[in-house]
C-alpha cells in the first residue's frame, strides 16, 4: 500500500535531497506526514498482531493516519525503496496504533513527531509535515552561540530569503537526549512560535504543510548559516542587510 500512495513520492524526493546534501548520515534524520486523506482501509481488517503500544499521549490524533520513517532506516534507502524504510500507521487510541503497512518499528523520535502533529491540529495551522535532519552549518553555529538572539542576529541579515520565507526566524532548543520526552516537550513548546528550530549540538526540526515546505525552510536558513561561516573563515565580518533594506524588501513582497 505504501508504494501506491502519492505522498510516498514526496518522501522519496525529500529523502534523496537529504542524502545528497549529507544532512542525514547513516540512519540519521526522520520525517513524518499526517495524511490529508486516509487510504482506503475498508477492505483491511485490523490485525491484532500489528497493534503496538506507545508511551506517547496520542489522544488528539485518534483516527489519523501517518507515514513515518522507520527506526534505523537510511534516507538513501528510502529514496530507492520507500516501502522498506517507511511505516504507514493509524492511531487507535490514546496509547496505541496499528501498523497498516511497512516496517514495524517507528522512528525513535516519534514522541517529538506526535507532539508536533497534535500541536498543528490544536492551532489549526495547516501544518502536516515534520522533517528532522543534520545540516552542518547550523549545527556548527550551536557550538559557537548559545542563544536564539545571537544566532538570529548573525544569520537572518545575510540574505533576504530568510526574512521572507522564515519570518519567525529560528528557535533554539537546549540540548536534550535524542528520542526523549524532554526533547519532545521542548520541541512542541518551541514550535508554538517557530516553524524551524535548532536542537542544540544535534540538528534541526522543521514543519510545513508538506515535506517539501519543511525542507525549503531548512535549506534557506542553512544557506544563511553557511554564508556566515564562510565569511568568518575568511576573516571577514559579515555586513548583512540593514534594517532599511529588510523593511523595503518585506514591503515589496508584502510579508
Amino acid at each position: 500500500m505504501i508504494a501506491l500512495l502519492e505522498e510516498t513520492r514526496e518522501f522519496r524526493r525529500v529523502a534523496e535531497v537529504l542524502f545528497i546534501k549529507s544532512w542525514a548520515e547513516a540512519s540519521a534524520g526522520n520525517m513524518s506526514l499526517r495524511l490529508a486523506a486516509p487510504p482506503a482501509l475498508d477492505e483491511l481488517r485490523l490485525d491484532p498482531d500489528k497493534i503496538q503500544e506507545s508511551s506517547v499521549d496520542m489522544t488528539d490524533l485518534i483516527g489519523d493516519c501517518f507515514l513515518v520513517t522507520a527506526s534505523g532506516s537510511r534516507m538513501r534507502e528510502i529514496a530507492a525503496e520507500p516501502e522498506k524504510g517507511l511505516c504507514l500507521i493509524q492511531i487507535i487510541d490514546k496509547g496505541r496504533f496499528w501498523i497498516i503497512d511497512g516496517s514495524e518499528k517507528l522512528s525513535s523520535e516519534w514522541a517529538t513527531h506526535a507532539g508536533l502533529h497534535s500541536l498543528f491540529k490544536e492551532n489549526r495551522s495547516g501544518e502536516r509535515a515534520v522533517v528532522h535532519c543534520h545540516p552542518l552549518s547550523l549545527i556548527a553555529l550551536s557550538h559557537i552561540f548559545n542563544s536564539e538572539k545571537e544566532i538570529n542576529e548573525r544569520i537572518f541579515r545575510l540574505q533576504h530569503e530568510t526574512r521572507l520565507f522564515v519570518p519567525e526566524m529560528l528557535g533554539l532548543i537546549p540540548y536534550a537526549i535524542t528520542g526523549s520526552k524532554v526533547l519532545a516537550k521542548a520541541s512542541k513548546e518551541k514550535l508554538k512560535k517557530y516553524r524551524l528550530a535548532l536542537w542544540d549540538k544535534h540538528g534541526v526540526i522543521a514543519s510545513g504543510k508538506n515535506l517539501s515546505q519543511a525542507l525549503d525552510r531548512i535549506e534557506i536558513v542553512e544557506k544563511a548559516a553557511a554564508l556566515y561561516m564562510q565569511l568568518k573563515s575568511l576573516g571577514l565580518e559579515p555586513e548583512g542587510l540593514s534594517d532599511k533594506q529588510i523593511a523595503e524588501t518585506r514591503r515589496a513582497f508584502k510579508k
